[in-house]
């Protein structure tokens, strides 16, 4: 039996997610004073995700404030980082689609949320594949020592 569409969307999701804590373990973030508060924006990011789902007060401060932050720390970051590559650019797509939707969700415009879902699903897989492109397919050319 051919399993469903839905069973290979999840697994696709898995491993897509899976591989983006490979891009962030690899990344310069996790070595800058930034890294902590930006984590911390995830995570309450995360928790006002789970407050909305079971309708719990204080589900959508928590997820505008850390969608706020999210973009305002990871901004401040790359602005600092001094040398800006274009998987840093995506990323950064990736990290303001994400507090746009988590805002948009927060403040419960549902208009809004498959464009920026649609936005989200594009800068994720974006950085997924010029991270494996660019760290196991691409390949610099070596000088000829002759």
């Amino acid at each position: 039996m051919f399993i469903s569409s839905p069973s290979w969307q999840l697994l696709l999701i898995i491993a897509a997610y899976g591989l983006l804590l490979w891009v962030i373990w690899n990344g310069q973030l996790r070595r800058s004073r930034f890294a902590f508060p930006v984590a911390s924006a995830v995570v309450g990011l995360f928790l006002g995700l789970l407050f909305k789902v079971q309708h719990w007060t204080g589900g959508t401060e928590l997820l505008v404030g850390s969608s706020v932050a999210l973009v305002g720390l990871y901004g401040a970051w790359f602005a600092r980082k001094p040398n800006k590559t274009r998987l840093g650019v995506l990323k950064l797509s990736y990290a303001f689609s994400l507090g746009l939707w988590a805002a948009a969700l927060g403040l419960g415009w549902r208009p809004l949320l498959p464009w920026l879902s649609s936005l989200l699903t594009m800068s994720l897989w974006a950085v997924l594949l010029d991270f494996v492109y660019m760290r196991y397919i691409h390949r610099p050319a070596h000088a000829n020592t002759l």
